[in-house]
């Protein structure tokens, strides 16, 4: 063995991460589109709600990269999410919460919630309170960063209409 078969072994083996995560991204894409047909969007909000759960993903798995953690790539992602449902109702003139909702489909931490419960009934107490950790700083990092957005826009009106009348009362 040479080392021609290492780099043969690692080049492969990257080939195979980026074809995960290209598979990760599409199908992120495709149950988002999925959720978005279920809930009823319409057509011109479809592809905008899908496209921001296949983004979500992608956030969140470029974060996840970066810090091996479970916290703060759903934060990101989450932040990523609210933002995006913000501006696209803005632009789309329809509610945040059909983009945001479908945008956070990808993110539900549906398998390790699984093995917490399965832990769980197995009676693995020490695996169960292990997945269970892991799972409530995932769901927690998705709340903190939808409401971190929702505060801030909700801030940010009140500010502007206040501003808006007290420039009409002085006119």
């Amino acid at each position: 063995r040479g080392l021609g078969d290492v780099y043969k072994r690692q080049r492969f083996r990257r080939c195979r991460q980026v074809q995960q995560t290209i598979i990760q991204v599409v199908t992120a894409l495709l149950g988002s589109l999925g959720f978005a047909f279920m809930f009823n969007l319409g057509k011109r909000n479809v592809i905008p709600a899908a496209v921001n759960g296949m983004c979500t993903w992608i956030v969140y798995i470029l974060v996840r990269n970066i810090i091996d953690d479970v916290f703060i790539p759903s934060l990101a992602a989450s932040l990523w999410v609210a933002i995006y449902a913000e501006i696209a109702a803005r632009i789309m003139k329809a509610p945040a919460n059909q983009y945001l909702i479908v945008g956070l489909i990808p993110l539900l931490p549906g398998a390790p919630l699984y093995y917490t419960l399965s832990a769980a009934f197995d009676s693995d107490w020490k695996a169960a309170s292990a997945y269970g950790n892991s799972t409530m700083l995932f769901v927690l990092g998705i709340a903190v960063g939808i409401s971190a957005v929702c505060g801030c826009d909700d801030i940010i009106r009140r500010l502007k209409n206040k501003k808006a009348e007290s420039l009409s009362k002085h006119i």
